[in-house]
């Protein structure tokens, strides 16, 4: 989401990710706070400062904020207030902002990144959770992002976004999509604002949003979701499938050779008590997604 291009990894024109689309930051307003600010959150060490004279060459993307101003309470640059977003955000190239780091970075494990939770490497599905809720398809939205967990502002948050979390998550369809902390505040960063799923992306990720800039939303806009699906439910099945797999070896083994005897009829017990397995476990599912909708409805 932040890069300096055109020099080395802690030197040149500054950049961010937005909607996509990587785009330069006009450096109105900017003071060497901000710089600071900036080459700490790349791991370029503690000290930096903003290079006259387009030194690191001219962009070719949106010019994507303006007015950020940083002070020494600010770990990131996301926490900084700035103006709004918007491709044209000052007059021309020759305001962009270029920093020079006074650090380099140190060559680091992948795991020292925090890419992940719990890994060096890990899927989008593991990068999202809900917190607070019944069981593991309602709660809180949170997201991993910059080794931390970190919710989402609920501005402009709807089903479609909550379609997109429940069905990463293996929950379902959604049932509401929550606001204003329904499931309690949560305590780390608010990560995004804004965002805009259709509904139909395999990931959260895949959805236009927006880094939360400043403080325009606390933790009382906590974003959260409650799905249809439980995963309680899968756990209850897998006692058909173990059972499925054991008929498979009975019928499917090659057994010793001996004199035939009852053990056919002996079977068909098995095969009702399989039958009536595969009832219960399907009324259970169907049980437990009523009782769900029950409770969102009463929310």
């Amino acid at each position: 989401l932040l890069r300096l291009v055109n020099g080395n990894d802690c030197a040149g024109r500054l950049e961010v990710l937005y909607n996509g689309t990587w785009g330069s930051l006009c450096s109105n307003r900017m003071s060497q706070l901000t710089a600071v600010t900036v080459c700490k959150q790349l791991g370029c060490g503690d000290g930096g400062e903003i290079a006259a004279d387009l030194k690191y060459g001219r962009g070719s993307g949106p010019l994507w904020l303006d007015h950020i101003e940083c002070t020494e309470q600010h770990s990131s640059l996301w926490h900084c207030q700035s103006d709004p977003w918007y491709p044209q955000s000052c007059n021309g190239r020759e305001e962009e902002t270029h920093i020079t780091c006074t650090g380099r970075k140190e060559a680091t494990s992948p795991a020292a990144f925090a890419e992940c939770p719990n890994s060096t490497s890990c899927s989008d599905r593991e990068k999202l959770q809900v917190i607070g809720g019944e069981d593991e398809c309602s709660g809180r939205v949170e997201i991993w992002h910059q080794g931390s967990w970190g919710t989402i502002c609920d501005d402009t948050w709807d089903m479609a976004d909550a379609n997109v979390v429940c069905r990463q998550l293996g929950c379902g369809s959604a049932v509401s999509a929550l606001s204003e902390a329904a499931f309690g505040q949560g305590t780390g960063p608010i990560w995004l604002e804004e965002v805009h799923c259709k509904g139909t992306e395999l990931s959260l990720w895949n959805c236009p949003a927006k880094p939360l800039f400043g403080k325009n939303c606390d933790h009382k806009e906590d974003a959260a979701v409650n799905c249809s699906g439980y995963m309680g439910t899968a756990r209850v099945c897998r006692g058909e499938y173990l059972i499925l797999y054991l008929l498979h070896l009975h019928f499917h083994s090659d057994p010793p050779r001996r004199p035939a005897t009852g053990s056919t009829r002996l079977s068909v017990p098995v095969i009702l008590c399989i039958i009536l397995g595969i009832l219960l476990c399907l009324v259970l599912a169907i049980l437990a997604g009523q009782i769900r909708r029950a409770r969102a409805q009463q929310r």
